[in-house]
């Protein structure tokens, strides 16, 4: 499947570091690299971010991050964010994630991850690294009572057992239909209803129960 060309603009608070991954973000035929910064401060000042897909910011603070990327979010709706944070914690996961970051990623992780992250999110796709979810999985108190983790799946209906577990490999509704022999339409309404049954409000809820529940 061919991509359309994405372009992206690299955050990087280290120059020489920066620029070994400005240089491997080149070699994506995908991506067109039109811009680097040192931080989200200095991204949100560049005059052409109307023209930018994706901002991969890699990152030590998430905490912070997370305002500043809600805050820019609002202002350029169109703008999808990667990051790459050093040891997040399940706060810290939890605040960038309602923060609307498409990919969220350790920068430990390996280049194969790497690629998969930009990937998905280059073509509008969600995509969470492993420790990420795990991150997310690791409920407060407080929360498990608000959302209790599924001990089984008698409420839900074979295909949407199926659903769940494709949505939460990051598929797209389209390619979800396509794998299931089904229509898009009927993809949206066992979406819709997982939602419903489930408690949750978007992929990402999704996507944290389906592991929790052991069907990916």
């Amino acid at each position: 499947m061919e991509h359309s060309t994405t372009h992206a603009c690299l955050v990087h608070p280290h120059p020489l570091e920066c620029e070994a991954v400005a240089e491997w973000l080149r070699r994506r035929s995908y991506i067109e690299l039109v811009g680097k910064c040192t931080s989200l401060e200095n991204f949100s000042q560049l005059p052409y971010l109307k023209d930018i897909d994706i901002a991969v910011v890699f990152d030590h603070h998430a905490e912070k991050t997370s305002d500043q990327i809600l805050k820019l979010r609002k202002i350029y709706p169109h703008l999808k964010f990667l990051l790459l944070a050093q040891s997040p914690t399940g706060d810290s996961v939890r605040e960038v994630v309602r923060s609307g970051v498409s990919g969220y990623i350790v920068f430990g992780a390996e280049l194969d991850e790497w690629e998969r992250a930009i990937r998905a999110v280059s073509e509008g796709k969600v995509y969470y690294g492993q420790e990420v979810m795990l991150k997310l999985a690791e409920s407060s108190p407080e929360s498990l009572i608000q959302d209790p983790a599924p001990t089984a799946r008698d409420f839900l209906s074979k295909r949407e057992v199926e659903i769940l577990r494709l949505v939460a490999s990051e598929y797209s509704t389209n390619k979800i239909a396509n794998e299931l022999c089904i229509s898009d339409k009927t993809v949206e309404t066992h979406r819709r209803n997982l939602f419903q049954k489930l408690g949750v409000k978007n992929s990402v809820g999704l996507t944290k129960i389906a592991v929790r529940m052991g069907v990916v």
